[in-house]
């Protein structure tokens, strides 16, 4: 530990560790579609279109509410000059995206299982400058 009243001790905590497998967009279709009356393809055509208005709307400066997942909304970076004169949207702002903000609920993982992993090796210890 390098800060704190542990300073200098070894220590440990936990972190996340991913021990399953990506689920790919075709099985979460699947999924969605389970127990209902449309079929994965239907559930496929509703995200698509969801990313093409989200990215239009997004586009336009909206901020969308989307309900129990949250907002999205548009951001950017922006090179700072010292004269107005000089601010040129298309030379000074850059890497626009979208970003999400999920609903308090969303964010909480529910159901969670906590357990120990296998050790794995040790990492070799980053150099002092």
């Amino acid at each position: 530990m390098s800060v704190g009243p542990l300073k200098g001790k070894e220590v440990f905590v936990a972190s996340p560790v991913c021990q399953k497998q990506r689920v790919s967009f075709e099985k979460l279709c699947e999924r969605m579609a389970e127990d209902s009356t449309v079929g994965d393809a239907d559930v496929a055509a509703v995200f698509y279109k969801f990313r093409k208005v989200l990215s239009q709307l997004c586009s336009q400066g909206f901020i969308v509410d989307a309900g129990p997942l949250g907002t999205f909304r548009p951001t950017f970076t922006s090179k700072a000059v010292e004269k107005e004169e000089d601010f040129k949207p298309v030379d000074c702002i850059s890497k626009t995206q979208i970003l999400f903000t999920p609903t308090q609920e969303f964010r909480q993982l529910k159901n969670v299982e906590f357990f120990r992993v296998a050790k794995q090796g040790k990492k070799k210890p980053k150099p002092k400058p």
